[in-house]
């Protein structure tokens, strides 16, 4: 296993000069030339905005105060945006409104540019290809989306479909990768425990509609000492390819009442339209991987680093490291030093000798940009494409390449311009499977150059060398690069849909993600992970073809940790991908190499579920009678040892431990002649949450009720949905029997003395492990008893 050298731990210490008493809430970081640049909220009755820069996303020094104007005093959640050689503040101060800040520096100092705007807090700007500007700012029906003429002109919003979280929503910002819009969106309330990152996928514009992915929430603990997770902004890692996810927790509440908060910064990770958090984490993990090359180009060159040629006309430098085959390439460039200049502008790429190398050419008479190839003294154009005519190009710009297996794609300041696939001629050039050193050549004039760097990863490729802290899931085709070290297969397959280099049979699935089918026995894949605590793991797969029954073995650090067969629920036949439990394995705390090998049948899958678990009792009764304090959320009483909820509440009762898998539970109902509301059993409940201004069903799990003359099951995630409903015979006025068994997906109910049960439901995306409790929702008339469990057996 690789080992990691340097790591961090989040919450991050306190930052130097940060608000006392206060913390860093809704963080936002802006990456420019090189660098990130942090803003905070600012502590309420206080002027000022307050900044910090950071070269790795890790080590953060205080660059004062950026804005003092006295609007500012409160400024909640300021973003920073960078356009044409100015960067643009927005800010909502004390929630009463936005506005506009302008800036030639991310550090200040910034002077307000608009009057009060108008609209709720959060706002966020988003910048599209085609150069649109798009405002987004929080709502009690969800996010608000405002189009944008310039960046301090707004028009009117609209609710965005698919942006809502069940309760006011806030905290937005968008992102696009690879044609895809991904929104973070945050709900409900900042004290609350289950204060939660969501996140919503559009392929249509940025005002939706947007689709919920099912692996939502995105970052949710409700841990006593890591709690309330919310307000995130999203980042490119310095090493080109990554994200990061920034974000604050709750500390608690300061003395002037405000709420206090930490900074968290985690890694994202995409399996095609797929995103997913490596975490949330509080334990240590690597530190964020630097590019293989950087260097800032506003000094004397390097000799050990750069070969330098000037010339009459101009200069070319490249570096003498070189990039391989797969890359990213980024350049800081302001082309033009006055409106008059004639500078001509190269920027290089898989530079091998004067005969071999790649371009990307500003051809600022004619608008367009072009990227080429030159082999054996040979150009040859790769593609061509205008120049968005928005763009000031006397002042500083990134230009970023990235060359993959497939595709070559660049952009100009986040915004794609042309995304041609590698040409079959350049095949066994830079342009094709080899790599090269970057630079530049001008003439004509001398532009301003900065940072430039190059990574060998692209298009998420560095997604694939990551550790996974686990507990956590695992995606099939976030393997280790390299046949022999992250993957082997017997047979290549061919035209795969991803990595089709590496010969794995991946295909996209309906969600649009990737799943990979392993064929034949050795094949093997190979993941690093990040074991963040010694214990006992539940092993679940999602899946999709199975034949054989699959059988698979789990190696950690080279030596079997199980071996497990892999079987279906036939009456699930129709569904495409189900979850499924494989087994459990002892994992001990460290980074470790874990490989998933086929030992027989054919094995398609597309998550591996990592769950720290805990042994269920043989029996236990009464189990509520050891619930504590912080278990209780609302008001219960209690009637002849029965729980008896509020006629206008919802109550709720846990106990267990969340690490309980299989079981039974089993208690009473009473229904009384005048009964009204509902009561019943919750089942695998996690991440439950207990605050006024919150969704109703703040937690994870299954929630069986009786009322109105039925017996209901409901799937809980931070909303209900109805899983299925039958109708019941309930005597009036005497406790009846009410059992529940779930087991892997399924999920059994008895009632009264049936040995059958009433109602079975298989869920193909089940919640596989959770406490237990009871529940009552607007209850009159009707009681629910004590609950004992018993274990069931498990793989």
């Amino acid at each position: 296993m690789d080992t990691y050298q340097a790591v961090y731990s989040n919450p991050f210490p306190a930052l130097e000069e940060e608000w006392d008493d206060y913390g860093n809430g809704d963080p936002y970081v802006l990456r420019h030339d090189g660098r990130y640049y942090l803003y905070v909220s600012t502590k309420d009755h206080r002027v000022g905005i307050k900044a910090w820069v950071s070269d790795d996303l890790v080590h953060w020094r205080y660059a004062g105060l950026v804005a003092d104007d006295p609007v500012t005093t409160g400024a909640y959640a300021p973003e920073v945006v960078y356009w044409n050689g100015y960067f643009y503040l927005y800010t909502s101060p004390a929630g009463a409104g936005h506005y506009v800040f302008r800036s030639d520096s991310p550090t200040g100092p910034f002077a307000r540019i608009t009057d009060n705007v108008g609209m709720s807090i959060d706002g966020s700007v988003f910048i599209d290809d085609d150069g649109s500007w798009t405002f987004t700012h929080a709502g009690d029906k969800g996010i608000v989306g405002v189009s944008m003429d310039d960046p301090a002109t707004f028009g009117f919003g609209r609710t965005i479909e698919g942006a809502y979280l069940g309760h006011w929503t806030e905290g937005s910002m968008i992102i696009k990768r690879q044609g895809v819009y991904y929104m973070t969106l945050t709900g409900n309330h900042v004290f609350s425990k289950g204060y939660r990152v969501h996140y919503a996928v559009s392929t249509e514009s940025p005002l939706g509609p947007y689709r919920t992915p099912a692996n939502n929430p995105l970052a949710i603990s409700v841990a006593p000492e890591f709690s309330g997770l919310g307000h995130s902004s999203t980042v490119l890692g310095p090493d080109l390819d990554s994200y990061y996810l920034v974000y604050h927790h709750l500390i608690g509440s300061s003395a002037e009442g405000p709420p206090v908060r930490g900074l968290n910064i985690d890694r994202l990770v995409f399996n095609g339209h797929k995103m997913a958090l490596l975490g949330p984490t509080n334990v240590e993990q690597p530190i964020p991987r630097l590019p293989e090359f950087a260097d800032r180009l506003d000094g004397e060159l390097a000799a050990d680093r750069w070969r330098l040629t000037e010339t009459e006309q101009g200069s070319q430098a490249v570096s003498l490291p070189q990039t391989e085959a797969v890359f990213t390439a980024e350049y800081n460039v302001q082309p033009l030093r006055h409106a008059d200049d004639s500078t001509r502008l190269e920027l290089l790429y898989g530079y091998r000798d004067d005969a071999q190398y790649g371009s990307v050419a500003l051809d600022l008479e004619r608008g367009v940009v072009v990227v080429s190839y030159t082999s054996d003294g040979r150009q040859e154009q790769v593609a061509e494409a205008a120049l968005p005519t928005d763009i000031d190009w006397t002042h500083l710009h990134a230009i970023r390449l990235e060359r993959d297996e497939a595709l070559i794609r660049l952009y100009v300041d986040g915004r794609l311009l042309l995304e041609p696939p590698v040409a079959p001629a350049l095949a066994g050039t830079s342009g094709g499977a080899t790599g090269g050193g970057i630079g530049y050549r001008y003439e004509g004039g001398e532009p301003r150059l900065s940072y430039i760097a190059f990574a060998n990863a692209a298009a998420g490729s560095s997604d694939y060398e990551t550790a996974r802290p686990l507990p956590g899931d695992i995606e099939a085709v976030h393997y280790l690069k390299g046949d022999g070290r992250g993957y082997h297969v017997a047979e290549p397959a061919e035209a795969a849909e991803l990595r089709a280099a590496d010969g794995t049979d991946i295909r996209r699935i309906a969600d649009g993600s990737y799943a990979l089918t392993m064929h034949d026995k050795g094949d093997w894949l190979r993941y690093a992970a990040n074991v963040t605590r010694t214990g006992h793991y539940a092993l679940d797969l999602t899946v999709g073809a199975v034949d054989g029954p699959a059988v698979v073995e789990v190696l950690v650090d080279g030596e079997r940790a199980g071996r497990f067969d892999i079987v279906r629920d036939e009456a699930l036949a129709d569904e495409a991908m189900v979850k499924v439990r494989a087994g459990s394995l002892q994992l001990e705390r460290g980074f470790h190499d874990i490989r998933i090998k086929l030992v027989s049948g054919r094995l398609q899958w597309g998550t591996a579920h990592f769950r720290l678990t805990e042994p269920g009792p043989e029996r236990v009764e009464q189990l509520l009678e050891q619930s504590d304090a912080d278990d209780v959320h609302g008001v219960w009483s209690r009637e002849d040892g029965r729980y008896v909820g509020a006629a206008d509440g919802d109550v709720k009762l846990f106990g267990g431990h969340p690490g309980w898998t299989d079981y039974r539970v089993e208690s009473t109902v009473q229904v009384g002649a005048d009964a009204s509301g509902e009561a019943g059993i919750l089942l695998r409940v996690s991440h439950e949450s207990d605050y006024p201004h919150q969704v109703r069903e703040a937690m994870q799990g299954y929630y069986l009720s009786v009322g109105g003359g039925k017996l209901q099951l409901y799937k809980l995630n931070y909303d209900a949905t109805l899983l299925e409903a039958v109708r019941l015979d309930i005597p009036q006025d005497e406790p009846v029997r009410l059992a529940v068994e779930v087991e892997g997906g399924t999920l059994r109910a008895y009632w009264a003395d049936r040995l059958e049960p009433v109602l079975t439901y298989r869920d193909p995306h089940a919640f596989m492990q959770g406490r237990v409790g009871i529940r009552a929702v607007d209850a009159t008339s009707l009681s629910i008893g004590d609950l004992s469990v018993t274990s069931l057996p498990t793989h």
